[in-house]
Parts: structure tokens; sequence; C-alpha cells
């Protein structure tokens, strides 16, 4: 008789968080960088102008990462360079809003498209 156990089960398909993050730098080189495998990245500490940045090595196409913005001000949310968010153009930041999230997903390359679902 094969027997599962659900607690085990529904653990594979938890999601990988950082709580209490904070945002750095004030452009795409200097904003804090979310790592690969990291699907759920929770910003508390955000100050004007600020901003983190996808991960571009060791990302598979379709995968999907979840950002959370509970600081205070706009998150900005940047690819790798190079990379572009959707139609905003190579390099561009998206704009989070305090209080919000969204969810990114590599749609090719290394990292390097992103398509975003607020």
């Amino acid at each position: 008789m094969l027997r599962s156990n659900a607690s085990q089960v529904a653990s594979l398909w938890l999601p990988n968080p950082a709580n209490n993050l904070a945002a750095a730098g004030s452009s795409q080189s200097t904003a804090a960088a979310i790592p690969a495998g990291q699907d759920l990245s929770i910003f508390t500490s955000v100050s004007s102008g600020q901003g983190c940045s996808l991960p571009g090595v060791g990302v598979c196409v379709a995968e999907t990462y979840a950002v959370a913005n509970h600081g205070a001000n706009t998150l900005l949310v940047y690819p790798v360079l190079g990379g572009q968010i959707g139609t905003l153009g190579a390099n561009v930041g998206y704009s989070l809003s305090a209080g919000h999230e969204a969810h990114f997903t590599c749609v090719a390359g290394v990292g390097k498209a992103w398509t975003c679902c607020p």
C-alpha cells in the first residue's frame, strides 16, 4: 500500500521566501540583488529611489519571482544588465508601489526578458 504524507507533499510547493529585505542603490547596478531560486522577496525597507534587481544567471524560462513591497516608498525592480521587463525598454526599472506585489516571469534568455503581472 502506498502512503503519502500530506505535509511533506505540500512543502514541495512552498516558495523559497526572504523577508525583511532592504532595497538598495539608486540605479540598476547598485540595486539589491535577488538571488536565483529566491522566488519570494519581501522588501520592508525601501527609501525613495531605491530598488532591487531580478536574477540572471541560474534562471530558466518560465521561472517566476514574486516581489512584495512592504516599504514606505515605490520600489524599482530592475532586470539584469541588458534585460527588459515587458515593454519598458532595456535596463528600465518597474515601479512597484508601496503595499503592492508583482510576479515577474522569465520569458527568454538567462533572465534577459521578463513579463510582469501586478
